[in-house]
C-alpha cells in the first residue's frame, strides 16, 4: 500500500521535514512505500486563472503537479505537511492548491469521488499559539476535502523555529512518530 507525503516546505531537510520523518517511520515499518514530494523543489507553476480546467478538466500547465496528484490516487493515505508563514500554509502549498482546481469535486471532472483515500494534516510553527496551528489544518482539511479526501488526524508542533528547537524537545518527535502508529493502527482497522 502507498502513502504520498506532500511537504510544503521550501526546505527538504527543515523542521517540518523532520516531524514529518517520525510520522512516516512506522509506515515504512509496517512495509508501505510512502512517497514524498517537497513542493520547495519541485517544478510548479501559479495557476493562471484561465479556468481552461473548467471546460476540460486539465490544465494548460505541464509540471510536477499532475504527477503529484496521480501518486494522490494511487494512495490509501496523503500526508499534507506545511510550515507556518503568516499563521497559514506557506506560499508554496497554496500555489499546489490553487493548481489542483482540475480535481476539486465542485467541477464536473470528480476524480476522487470514488476515492478510498484519507488524508492527515501536519503544521508546524515558531509561535507557541496552537490556535494558530489549526488555521493551517482547517486550510489543509478544506483542501482535502475538496478532493473528497476525508482526514482522519492531524498532528501540530509549536514552538519550533530552529532545528535545535527540535532537539531540545524530543517528545515532539515522539509524539509525531506515536501519531504515525496511531494512523497506521486506525488504516489497518479501516481496511478490515
Amino acid at each position: 500500500m502507498k502513502v504520498t507525503s506532500i511537504l510544503g516546505s521550501p526546505h527538504t531537510h527543515g523542521n517540518t521535514a523532520t516531524v514529518l520523518n517520525e510520522l512516516e517511520r512506522p509506515f515504512k515499518e509496517k512495509g508501505y512505500e510512502v512517497v514524498r514530494y517537497c513542493l520547495g523543489s519541485s517544478d510548479i507553476h501559479y495557476c493562471l486563472g484561465c479556468k481552461s480546467c473548467y471546460e476540460n478538466g486539465k490544465c494548460v500547465q505541464n509540471d510536477d503537479v499532475e504527477a503529484i496528484v496521480e501518486s494522490m490516487l494511487e494512495s490509501v493515505l496523503v500526508i499534507v505537511a506545511s510550515p507556518s508563514y503568516w499563521g497559514d500554509v506557506t506560499g508554496q502549498m497554496k500555489v499546489f492548491i490553487d493548481r489542483c482546481t482540475p480535481y476539486c469535486n465542485v467541477r464536473y471532472t470528480e476524480l476522487l469521488s470514488e476515492s478510498i483515500i484519507k488524508g492527515v494534516a501536519v503544521a508546524v510553527r515558531a509561535g507557541r499559539n496552537k490556535e494558530e496551528n489549526e488555521n493551517l489544518v482547517n486550510t489543509i482539511e478544506h483542501f482535502l476535502g475538496h478532493l473528497n479526501i476525508p482526514l482522519i488526524s492531524n498532528f501540530t508542533a509549536e514552538s519550533v523555529d530552529k532545528a535545535e528547537d527540535l532537539m531540545e524537545n524530543p517528545k515532539i518527535i515522539e509524539n509525531a512518530y506515536t501519531c504515525g502508529k496511531n494512523i497506521v493502527a486506525l488504516l489497518e482497522g479501516l481496511q478490515e
